[in-house]
C-alpha cells in the first residue's frame, strides 16, 4: 500500500508478506465499545490492546488462507467497523474457505490460550482481565461473525455454499437471522447488538430487493456452434442485443478449448450478465476462469463494483490500470479510490492520466474535492466541466456543491442552469437535503410544481 493510501496518522507495518494499515477510527470505535471501563483507565488500555490483537489475528486467518490457496497477494486494513482483508478472488469454494479461516484463527487462538492457562499469570491485574477479554472477543465475536448475515463471514460462506443460483435465498436467510438476533437483543436489552444486526439486516434487505439469481444454463451441443461466435457476440452486446450476445457466448464457450479460449468466452458472458444487471452471474463466470489470475482485472473490478463490493473491486481496478490504461479504466480506479478515501492517490491518478478531454479529469477531481469537504473547489470544477460540455448533470453537481458550501445564491443559479440544460432527475433533486433552500426559490419552486402536475 502506498504511504498516502490511508487517512493521516494511520499505523502501517508488515507481517511478513502481508501489509497492515490501522486507521485512526479503529482506535476510536474500540474505545467507544469499551466505554464501560471508562472509570478504569487500565482496563480500557487492556481492552483496546485485546481488540487490536484479536481482530488482527482474525484478519491474518483470512490473509494466510488466501495466500495458501493461491492468491498473488493479501493485505489487511483495520478501520472503524473492524477489519478487512483484501485478496484476489479465487473462486467460489476457495472463497468459502477464506471466509471461514478468520473465525477459525480466533477459535484456535482462544484454544491455545486455554491450554496454556496453567502456565499464564492469570491472577490479579492485568493477567485476569486480558485473558477474560481475549476469550470473550475471540469466541463470542467469532461465533457472532459466523451467523449467516451478509457481509459477515458466515453470510459470505452461505452465499458461496448456496451458489449464484440461490443468491436470493442466502440474502433472505440473512434478513431472517438479523431479525431474530435483533429480537433477542431487545429482549436482553443489548442495544449494541440490536443496532449492529438492525443495520446488517437492512443492508441484506436492500440487496435482496435488487438481487437476481443466476439461472442454470441448458447444455449446448457442439453441433450448434456458429462461425466467429465470440466476435459476433461482442458485436451484438455493443449494439444492445443482450439475448443474442448470450446465445452466441454460450455457443462459443461450448466449443472453446480450455484455457485462453474458454476464458475469453467467460469474460464475454460476464459482460452480458452485467448488461442484464446481474452482477452475481458476472462474478460466477469470472470465478470459473482458469487459472484464476487469468481473469481480466477490469471485468472483475466492474463486476465487484456492480455487486456493491467496492473494497474487492479496487485492487482489480488498480491492476487493470497497469494492464489496459484506458479512460474507462482510469475513471473506475479514481471512483473506487474516492470511495476508499484514498484521496491523494485518487487525485494523483486523475491528474497523471492522459485524458483526451480535460473535462473528464476535472469531473473526477471534483469528486475528490467533494470527498475532502472542499465543496467550493468541487463546485468550480463541475461548473468548468459544464461550460465545456453542456451536460446538465455537471450543472446540478455544481449547484449541489455550492449549497453544501453555504453559497445559497450560487446554488439557486446553478440549479436553474441545470434545469435549463435539461436536468430531469426530479426524484434525486427532491431528496437532496443540501438543495432545500434552492428548491424553495420562487422560479425553481414553480418549475418543480409544474413538473409535479405534469407527472400526475
Amino acid at each position: 500500500m502506498s504511504d498516502d493510501s490511508s487517512p493521516a496518522f494511520s499505523l502501517r507495518f508488515n507481517l511478513g508478506r502481508i501489509p497492515v494499515v490501522v486507521e485512526p477510527m479503529f482506535w476510536v470505535m474500540t474505545l467507544l465499545l469499551g466505554l464501560g471501563f471508562k472509570d478504569e483507565p487500565r482496563l480500557m488500555v487492556c481492552w483496546t490492546a485485546v481488540v487490536f490483537v484479536s481482530i488482527l489475528v482474525h484478519e491474518l486467518g483470512h490473509a494466510v488462507m488466501a495466500l495458501t490457496l493461491g492468491s498473488s497477494g493479501a493485505s489487511i486494513r483495520l478501520y472503524s467497523f473492524g477489519g478487512l482483508c483484501y485478496h484476489q478472488g479465487l473462486g467460489r469454494w476457495r472463497n468459502v474457505a477464506i471466509s471461514f479461516a478468520g473465525p477459525l484463527a480466533g477459535f484456535l487462538f482462544a484454544g491455545a490460550l486455554y491450554l496454556a492457562r496453567p502456565h499464564l499469570p492469570l491472577y490479579g491485574f492485568p493477567g485476569y482481565y486480558i485473558y477474560k477479554f481475549l476469550m470473550y472477543v475471540n469466541i463470542y465475536w467469532g461465533l457472532m461473525n459466523l451467523l449467516p448475515v451478509h457481509p459477515l463471514d458466515g453470510g459470505s460462506m452461505v452465499v458461496g455454499i448456496l451458489g449464484p443460483s440461490r443468491y436470493r435465498m442466502a440474502l433472505s436467510l440473512g434478513v431472517f437471522t438479523a431479525v431474530a438476533v435483533v429480537a433477542y437483543a431487545l429482549a436482553t436489552k443489548d442495544r449494541y447488538l440490536a443496532v449492529l444486526f438492525g443495520l446488517l439486516g437492512v443492508g441484506c434487505f436492500q440487496k435482496l430487493s435488487t438481487a437476481k439469481d443466476l439461472k442454470p444454463l441448458e447444455p449446448v451441443k457442439v453441433a450448434e456452434v456458429e462461425p466467429d461466435a465470440l466476435a459476433r457476440a461482442w458485436q451484438a452486446l455493443r449494439s444492445g442485443n443482450e439475448s443474442e450476445a448470450a446465445r452466441l457466448g454460450h455457443l462459443a464457450l461450448s466449443a472453446a478449448k480450455p484455457g485462453e479460449e474458454s476464458n475469453a468466452a467467460r469474460d464475454l458472458l460476464a459482460w452480458v450478465a452485467l448488461a442484464d444487471g446481474n452482477a452475481r452471474a458476472a462474478l460466477s463466470h469470472l470465478e470459473k476462469v482458469q487459472p484464476p489470475e487469468a481473469a481480466r482485472p477490469y471485468s472483475l473490478a466492474i463486476a465487484y463494483e456492480a455487486a456493491d463490493l467496492p473494497d474487492r473491486a479496487l485492487p482489480h481496478a488498480l491492476a487493470a490500470l497497469q494492464k489496459e490504461p484506458t479512460e474507462a479504466v482510469a475513471a473506475l480506479a479514481v471512483r473506487l479510490l474516492v470511495k476508499a478515501q484514498r484521496l491523494d492517490e485518487a487525485e494523483r491518478t486523475a491528474r497523471e492520466f492522459a485524458w483526451k478531454a480535460p473535462g473528464k479529469r476535472d469531473a473526477l477531481l471534483a469528486d475528490v474535492a467533494s470527498a475532502r469537504g472542499d465543496f467550493g473547489a468541487a463546485a468550480a470544477l463541475h461548473a468548468s466541466v459544464f461550460e465545456a460540455t453542456g451536460h446538465a448533470e455537471q450543472a446540478y453537481q455544481a449547484a449541489r456543491n455550492h449549497a453544501r458550501a453555504g453559497e445559497g445564491a450560487l446554488a439557486s443559479e446553478w440549479l436553474r442552469r441545470a434545469l435549463d440544460a435539461g436536468y430531469d432527475d426530479f426524484e434525486t433533486l427532491g431528496q437532496e437535503p443540501a438543495l432545500a433552500e434552492a428548491r424553495s426559490a420562487p422560479e425553481i419552486a414553480e418549475r418543480l410544481a409544474r413538473h409535479g402536475k405534469a407527472s400526475a
